[in-house]
């Protein structure tokens, strides 16, 4: 029995020949018109999605606010013989770290290096 088979399916089950259509399922391939569907739909999805998040990212955008506020400074000139590290010596409260007042002196005036010079005038953090 000879049967040509181009888009259908040929069955014989000792009854006459009966010819049914091949899905595209069954062939191998991909998923069809709703998978599509479906798949269109997440991508759609997911771009409305960001699209809101940025559009509230620029709307409400988020404002950097200082936990300290601003703090009263005196200026102090510079002496001969004056380093930050003897001036911040001088200035330290007992029992903190020397260390931490150079630092907030360096970024209080914008240093890039401890190196000061007589007549020079710097901001200094008041204490009370």
């Amino acid at each position: 029995m000879n049967t040509r088979t181009t888009g259908t399916r040929a069955t014989n089950a000792g009854t006459p020949l009966v010819r049914e259509s091949v899905s595209s399922q069954s062939r191998g391939r991909s998923t069809g018109w709703t998978g599509r569907f479906m798949l269109r739909r997440v991508v759609m999805l997911l771009c409305a999605g960001a699209l809101v998040w940025s559009g509230w990212n620029v709307a409400m955008p988020h404002h950097a606010e200082s936990a300290t506020g601003a703090i009263p400074v005196v200026n102090y000139t510079v002496q001969p013989g004056d380093t930050l590290w003897s001036y911040a010596r001088q200035v330290t409260p007992r029992g903190a770290s020397v260390t931490d007042t150079v630092d907030e002196l360096m970024e209080l005036n914008n240093f890039e290096s401890a190196s000061l010079q007589p007549g020079q005038t710097i901001l200094v953090p008041e204490r009370a």
